[in-house]
């Protein structure tokens, strides 16, 4: 009974105001959090049978950070696309031997080469390389430009490689030593002028790669830099093979296809199914956004003619907007798609996240956004899905995270 009742409560929270509830409770615990003056939250909760047991403000549209990426999950497994395989592909036609990419976030140079050293014994003469055409959007709308000189935000193209990074070591000395892949650019660095800490930055309009700080002499700093433009660098790496290799090459830039029988090597990833659950588990912004790319920028049938906005596939954009009742819908519309979930206290993000109610969820975090989209289950033995979003607030996340896990502890034991 009195489980019933405090379910009751929950639900009833939905059309009137009682005097107490406990999502009332957790708000104004959550006011009282530094920095959390003038922050938006929103929740969305509805049980197995898909009817609502608790939410506040939950069609407001909002950032949501990287639980977006259940969004491009839902789209890609409403394709059956989690069945298929990558494929890249060095084809050749006459003497002139082309790269064509799939949007393989696991491709490596290993397997570029490869492609070069199976096609080798097949070329006869010289040979001309055709350079890919660049991305026409290698970085999506509403990415930070300060992103940009992170791991986590590579330039995206069909044919980036080695997760979109290439690490370099700096010897600082008379003068300073740049090492890197034999592939990486001979002239790669700018430099900006400044005392301060040393760090490398990719800034627009900049063609380079930025040295900002000093280096002290004799000293080496390992470093790992995004891949400005991951086509002309695969073309380096090719070259490379094949002159190593003795074949003579000439780089062109790209033309009309030409007539003919093509010759052909090929690599093919792992499934895409096991992509989106690894990518899934470590939000990784790479993979969700070559595969959103990938499947031409899916959109859940649930969202059809629905008013938000999605500009990326993984959720790093400031211009995504989205509601909680909105994420909770993926759900309904795919209910394959908790199997990918991360579990508390197991998977990547979720990997340090309480475990109470066997919680499934996918994390989303910004500067001053936090979100929590998901599956658990209550004592009452029942499944619920739920969203929660905050945006607004300022300063780390961490005790804002701290809430999220306090709110879903509640709601195991009370429903």
């Amino acid at each position: 009974m009195k489980t019933f009742l405090l379910w009751f409560s929950l639900a009833a929270a939905v059309v009137a105001e009682p005097p107490i509830t406990l999502g009332d409770t957790w708000k104004a615990g959550l006011a009282n959090l530094a920095g959390a003056t003038g922050m938006t939250t929103s929740l969305c909760v509805v049980d197995d049978q898909a009817q609502t047991v608790l939410e506040w403000d939950s069609q407001r549209l909002l950032v949501p950070a990287s639980t977006l990426k259940l969004a491009t999950a839902t789209g890609i497994l409403q394709q059956s696309g989690q069945n298929q395989q990558l494929v890249t592909r060095l084809q050749m036609v006459g003497q002139r031997v082309r790269l064509v990419g799939d949007y393989d976030p696991e491709l490596t140079s290993g397997d570029i080469e490869n492609l070069a050293l199976e096609l080798i014994p097949k070329i006869k003469g010289p040979i001309q390389l055709e350079v890919t055409p660049p991305d026409p959007e290698p970085y999506p709308p509403g990415w930070s430009w300060d992103d940009l000189s992170s791991s986590f935000a590579p330039p995206l193209s069909a044919l980036v490689f080695d997760h979109g990074l290439v690490p370099l070591k700096l010897t600082a000395g008379r003068q300073l030593q740049v090492k890197g892949p034999a592939w990486a650019p001979s002239s790669a660095l700018n430099f900006l002028p400044r005392f301060g800490e040393f760090e490398m930055l990719v800034i627009p309009g900049w063609d380079n790669w930025v040295m900002a700080g000093q280096l002290t002499p004799g000293t080496e700093e390992a470093v790992t830099v995004p891949m400005l433009r991951p086509e002309l660098a695969a073309a380096r790496l090719l070259s490379e093979v094949f002159k190593r290799n003795g074949v003579a090459v000439e780089v062109i830039p790209p033309g009309p296809a030409q007539g003919g029988t093509a010759i052909e090597a090929s690599h093919r990833s792992r499934s895409v199914q096991q992509m989106l659950l690894q990518g899934l588990a470590e939000s990784d912004n790479l993979v969700l956004e070559c595969l959103y790319r990938r499947f031409r920028r899916p959109v859940p049938r649930a969202w059809a003619g629905q008013t938000l906005r999605v500009v990326d596939g993984c959720g790093l954009s400031r211009y995504n907007l989205v509601s909680a009742r909105q994420l909770v819908q993926l759900f309904q519309s795919e209910p394959t798609l908790v199997d990918y979930l991360p579990r508390a206290g197991q998977d990547g993000t979720m990997k340090r996240r309480p475990v109470e109610g066997q919680l499934r969820a996918k994390t989303g975090t910004m500067s001053g956004v936090s979100g929590l989209v998901g599956e658990f289950t209550g004592v009452s033995g029942r499944r619920y899905r739920f969203a929660l979003l905050l945006n607004g607030f300022v300063g780390a996340a961490a005790p804002f995270k701290k809430a999220e896990d306090e709110l879903i502890a509640q709601l195991v034991k009370n429903l």
